[in-house]
């Protein structure tokens, strides 16, 4: 392999933690976000089920135990609408798909197009959309477990092999 082909299998293995990593992190969001939610549905649906109740005995319940679960609830709603996990989770996943995008671009380049004149012009064109991405960060642990999966596929070569010291 020449030098090029390693620069872009390394851009390649990049792109590819990038893209799972996203994707982790949209997952992560997707999953507050409905836990959230049910549990906010839950407690109040419960709420609403016990004052229909009113031969409840113990009036701690009626007077502590219900309001602080409303409580509960307006906080889970507040957390929700403020934080928007949804939305967070939606970007992660579009960003997912931009880095995918750009991985098959670099595949198309090492399947087809390596002897092509124009070489360098597409190595810039992947360079150019790469740089263009409005990426945001994802969480350390995400990012982790993206780089074990891209390892675990066994395809790319060592990091930085394509620099010769």
């Amino acid at each position: 392999m020449n030098q090029k082909e390693l620069m872009l299998l390394d851009w390649m293995r990049k792109i590819h933690q990038l893209e799972y990593a996203h994707c982790f992190q949209s997952l992560y969001f997707s999953r507050i976000e409905k836990t959230i939610g049910v549990s906010a549905f839950i407690l109040s649906t419960a709420v609403a089920f016990t004052y229909r109740f009113p031969f409840i005995g113990y009036p701690c319940v009626k007077e502590y135990i219900l309001p602080f679960i409303l409580f509960l609830v307006a906080i889970l709603t507040g957390y929700q609408s403020f934080i928007k996990p949804g939305e967070k989770a939606e970007t992660h996943r579009k960003l997912g798909i931009e880095y995918e995008k750009i991985r098959h671009e670099i595949e198309t380049i090492l399947t087809g197009k390596m002897d092509d004149p124009k070489l360098d012009s597409h190595i810039a064109g992947v360079k150019n959309k790469w740089d263009a991405l409005n990426t945001i960060y994802v969480s350390q642990r995400h990012y982790d477990n993206a780089k074990a999966k891209v390892k675990s596929f066994n395809k790319y070569p060592k990091e930085l092999d394509f620099i010769k010291t």
